[in-house]
């Protein structure tokens, strides 16, 4: 049987050879062009397809159970992908090559070979991206109280580009640029965020334990926060929390380790850490926006309590 991965190229102006096919044991690859949009793929033949393959069983209530493989069996494509990737963006200025949405193939080479109902499957990253109606009121609004909400357009500028990088699949980059929201905030000195700064300013306080509340709604994220602080020796609660994103931002910054430090390649395991920072920046910017119009008189109680809390006037 011969597997196959197709992933598009993303450029503008793209331009390639005819018959663009080579061969490299075990692969043979091939550029191409499909309904106007650029392909490279990878084939190779399975010598084994035990945990290769679809699987499909029928299950209860005349639902069926569709099991897909594991991607350990073609890491060695993703890793030619990512290299071709690279050398293509000094060389030909591609802008990437997506990953994220990769179409699968199984090619039976014979009667015998169909072993799975499933001959190609596109995996496809969902977007679930709400977009809000602009209307006249909150244009009205936004720029009637320009002189109020003073600077704040900067730092929320950095949440703007972090949450771009996250829905993109950019968690790394994201992250960094959630960080720097936060330490635009927070920051006490030329740069970075104190370990104990949260017991100094209510509102990170408040944000960073709104979030620890919050998460268990997020099974996944909460999970992996639970374990990263096991790792780290930190208890669950706000200097905790804080002490991961710090130690994050530290090691992101560096690249001399490709397994600690920051590796394009390896962005999936940052999903969680993306997710928590952003969590914590949504809950800066609802107070921070709003602090402008609460009484002078309110504005520690704001501070100090959850941003749902009624008490505090507008």
């Amino acid at each position: 049987m011969i597997f196959e991965v197709q992933a598009e190229i993303i450029g503008d102006n793209l331009s390639i050879e005819d018959n663009l096919e080579f061969k490299k044991y075990p692969f043979t690859i091939r550029v191409f062009w499909k309904e106007k949009r650029c392909f490279i793929s990878f084939q190779k033949k399975l010598m084994n397809t035990d945990g290769c393959v679809p699987t499909w069983l029928p299950g209860k209530n005349n639902i069926s159970e569709i099991t897909l493989p594991q991607n350990d069996f073609y890491q060695d494509i993703i890793h030619l992908i990512q290299h071709v990737e690279s050398f293509g963006a000094l060389d030909n200025r591609l802008e990437r090559i997506d990953l994220e949405n990769l179409t699968l193939k199984w090619i039976p080479e014979n009667e015998n070979e169909h072993i799975s109902p499933f001959t190609e499957i596109t995996r496809n990253r969902e977007r679930n991206r709400q977009l809000k109606t602009i209307t006249k009121n909150w244009l009205q609004s936004t720029v009637l109280h320009e002189r109020q909400l003073g600077d704040l357009f900067i730092p929320f500028a950095f949440y703007r580009d972090a949450t771009i990088l996250f829905h993109d699949a950019r968690y790394q980059s994201a992250f960094c640029s959630f960080y720097m929201m936060l330490e635009y905030f927070f920051h006490e000195k030329q740069w970075g965020i104190e370990k104990d700064a949260f017991k100094r300013d209510a509102c990170l306080n408040t944000c960073l334990k709104t979030t620890l509340d919050n998460l268990p709604n997020h099974e996944r994220h909460h999970l992996w926060l639970i374990d990263e602080l096991k790792r780290r020796n930190k208890e669950y609660n706000e200097e905790g929390l804080l002490f991961v994103l710090t130690r994050f931002r530290d090691e992101l910054s560096h690249a001399v380790d490709k397994d600690r430090n920051r590796n394009i390649f390896n962005d999936r395991s940052f999903f969680s850490l993306a997710f928590i920072a952003m969590t914590v920046c949504l809950f800066v910017t609802i107070k921070k926006r709003l602090l402008p119009f609460v009484r002078e008189s309110e504005k520690e109680d704001f501070l100090k309590h959850d941003w749902k809390n009624k008490n505090a006037s507008r």
